[in-house]
């Protein structure tokens, strides 16, 4: 039994060193684009530092190339966040990692929205069932192991 672990545990370690050296190129970068696009972003800046108060569509009613650095969607209004996710992190996490206190404070931040609620109920029941599954595989192996 222990060599089954064993060779288990040995698959386990090459399959997953296999998938992580096919995602060399994830950390790789283009530093020229990267020096151009923080170059345009400073020109941005310095173009809002000596028109201040200008808004993005004042910019590009302008006609202003500057203004496609910066979209709508960029924009972040008031707790923008909050209303997608319960400060900035997903609802299934909460109701996965806090459990009953995480789907109560997904409740009440996130304006009793019922579907992050629910969400949040989810990730309490995976949460729960894989730690009952859990302790059922670990009850197993101690009856098998004990004859």
């Amino acid at each position: 039994m222990k060599k089954l672990f064993l060779f288990a545990g040995f698959l386990l370690l090459i399959s997953a060193g296999q998938s992580i050296a096919g995602q060399a190129d994830l950390f790789s970068y283009d530093a020229v684009a990267i020096d151009i696009q923080m170059g345009q972003l400073d020109q941005l800046e310095g173009y809002v530092l000596n028109n201040p108060g200008i808004t993005l569509k004042e910019m590009a009613a302008e006609g202003n190339s500057l203004s496609t650095l910066v979209t709508d969607s960029n924009e972040i209004s008031g707790f923008t966040l909050i209303s997608e996710d319960v400060l900035g992190i997903p609802s299934f996490l909460w109701g996965c990692v806090f459990g009953p206190v995480g789907i109560v404070l997904v409740y009440l931040v996130g304006n009793e929205d019922k579907v992050e609620t629910k969400k949040a109920f989810n990730g309490c029941l995976v949460s729960y069932g894989t730690t009952a599954v859990l302790y059922g595989v670990y009850f197993v192996i101690g009856l098998l192991s004990a004859y």
